[in-house]
């Protein structure tokens, strides 16, 4: 429908609303390195290189009668290669660096995630390793630039050429341990489940086989995520839940993180339960009290207190799951032991008390506390006096003296 100025009165007004979607650049970062471009070996970036460089041909110029020296096609020719061969190998690097995060700029869940895969430390040397080689290439073409202007004879302009080549060579297979350490970092980050860090995140814990699975995907909406878990041998569960029209929660089960004593852990393992706690906001503990589980009660007991230390600052819920395998007197006893808990079973049948029951803890949920990282910006200031000097894109192309018609 239109309308048009005359049909609306005086005294209407209309409002028009906006759902304006602020998101940090954090915010689903790991969903960058998954986007992150081809990097290709060094092998390979020389072969895209100088492959293109035979390519690049010299035709004589329109309306010339005398035919061009060798000294003026060669100059003209090998400055055209360097024309290309320079800028286009600087715009690849810059990409390739580019398309990686900011280490600095990251939250710090990411930041924990990159240092338990892969190492914070050799992404940054990686990078480091490539911004310093375009810097050096803006040397090199400075000097084959000057020593291929100043020479004199087609000898002496094959010689600069050659020794360009030769050096820019040298600089490609410099990155080969920076390229394969990025394409490496590149193929580990990417096999990370995407974590929205905006959103409200449950994580459940306990024993193995406590029905921590199982709980998640009964009260997720849709069919909870599958993914390989990079920290443990089994794989991620993560569902989600609406919360209102405008917000969901993820319900993340923690397979091999929170499920055994912390005394067993390897380093990885604890840098990963450590990761955690800047993304869960409240954790749902599950008792197991069947005689399958493969922790004793008083271990679980331990589990959660070494969870409450380690989370200090993160509620938690503590439910006794299987009912459905107990007696009125043996839950009476694993109360008595445990804690006076909501007994629960993560049973298909028991499906809508279980969405009450995570409904009711969603709807408890303080507002999400966002970790901002807020940093002075640099200001470049100019000396007075000192002017910028632009990039000459003038492509240079010589002539004989003799060269003009008659």
């Amino acid at each position: 429908m239109f309308f048009t100025r005359n049909k609306i009165k005086k005294h209407e007004v209309f409002y028009i609303s906006y759902s304006i979607k602020i998101v940090e650049p954090w915010c689903n970062i790991l969903s960058l390195f998954k986007r992150i471009r081809h990097i290709p070996t060094s092998e390979k970036l020389a072969d895209i290189i100088f492959s293109k460089l035979r390519k690049i041909k010299v035709e004589a110029p329109s309306g010339s009668k005398k035919r061009r020296s060798d000294q003026s096609f060669h100059k003209t020719l090998y400055f055209r290669q360097f024309r290309y061969l320079f800028p286009e190998l600087e715009d690849r690097l810059k990409l390739i660096a580019d398309s990686f995060p900011i280490i600095e700029e990251l939250h710090p869940f990411h930041i924990e995630l990159i240092e338990v895969l892969f190492g914070v430390g050799k992404i940054r040397t990686a990078l480091s390793r490539i911004n310093n080689t375009r810097k050096a290439l803006k040397s090199i073409s400075r000097d084959v630039n000057k020593r291929l202007g100043t020479s004199e004879t087609p000898a002496e302009s094959k010689k600069a050429r050659a020794e360009a080549f030769g050096r820019v060579g040298s600089t490609i297979s410099k990155l080969k341990k920076p390229l394969d350490t990025l394409i490496d970092a590149k193929i580990q980050l990417s096999r990370v489940p995407d974590f929205n860090l905006t959103q409200h995140t449950i994580a459940f814990a306990g024993g193995p086989n406590a029905g921590k699975s199982s709980f998640v995907k009964l009260v997720s909406t849709g069919t909870p995520e599958i993914n390989a878990y990079p920290f443990t041998t089994k794989e991620l569960v993560i569902g989600h839940r609406k919360r209102n029209q405008f917000e969901s929660v993820q319900l993340m089960d923690t397979p091999g993180l929170l499920d055994r004593p912390l005394v067993e852990r390897n380093a990885i393992e604890m840098r990963s339960i450590l990761a955690l706690k800047y993304l869960a906001d409240l954790i749902v503990f599950l008792y197991d009290p069947s005689i399958q589980s493969s922790l004793s009660l008083e271990q679980q007991l331990s589990l959660l207190t070494e969870i409450k230390t380690q989370f200090e600052d993160i509620p938690i819920i503590c439910f006794i799951n299987k009912q459905d395998t107990l007696t009125e007197k043996e839950l009476a006893e694993v109360r008595s032991l445990v804690g006076d808990y909501e007994a629960i079973s993560t049973l298909e049948e028991n499906s809508k008390e279980l969405e009450r029951i995570v409904t009711e803890i969603i709807d408890s949920l303080p507002p999400k506390k966002l970790i901002f990282d807020k940093k002075k910006e640099e200001k470049i200031i100019e000396k007075p006096g000192k002017r910028r000097v632009k990039e000459d894109k003038i492509e240079w192309i010589f002539f004989d003296e003799d060269d003009s018609e008659d």
